[in-house]
């Protein structure tokens, strides 16, 4: 009988993963989270991605527009049918935009599908529904 307690924390698992390390552009620690053939879809900025590479193309892309980031996700809403499960997350993401002084925030929700593999959950599919966004200028400091 399956244990959906340690199904859902393993789930929850994977997406904290990819939020702390997709903040770092640890993309080798980010990609093994996928499925081969996942894909990740941003819709209001028009965009599929479909396959491994194709993901990890864009999340170098993005990451290059900024010097820093720090992705924040909620607990996931969880269900888990079998070998298969859907989750949703809000998720902030704040930071700098690169060689500007300016900061980002950028806030959404994930609605993620997971399969389960021998090597545990990978992403499916992510959705990426963008709900605001917004800039500010950053006054200039000591570094912390």
């Amino acid at each position: 009988m399956p244990d959906t307690a340690q199904d859902e924390a393993a789930i929850q698992r994977v997406i904290n993963i990819y939020s702390q390390f997709a903040s770092r552009g640890d993309w080798d620690r980010v990609l093994p989270l996928f499925l081969d053939e996942a894909v990740w879809e941003i819709p209001h900025l028009g965009m599929k991605l479909e396959g491994k590479q194709a993901i990890a193309d864009t999340l170098t892309m993005f990451k290059g527009t900024m010097d820093y980031v720090l992705q924040l996700n909620s607990p996931a809403l969880i269900e888990v049918d079998g070998d298969a499960a859907r989750a949703t997350s809000g998720i902030r993401e704040s930071g700098k935009s690169a060689g500007k002084d300016e900061a980002f925030d950028y806030f959404g929700i994930y609605a993620d599908t997971f399969t389960r593999t021998a090597d545990g959950w990978k992403f499916r599919i992510r959705v990426f529904e963008g709900i605001g966004s917004q800039t500010s200028a950053l006054l200039t400091g000591t570094p912390h």
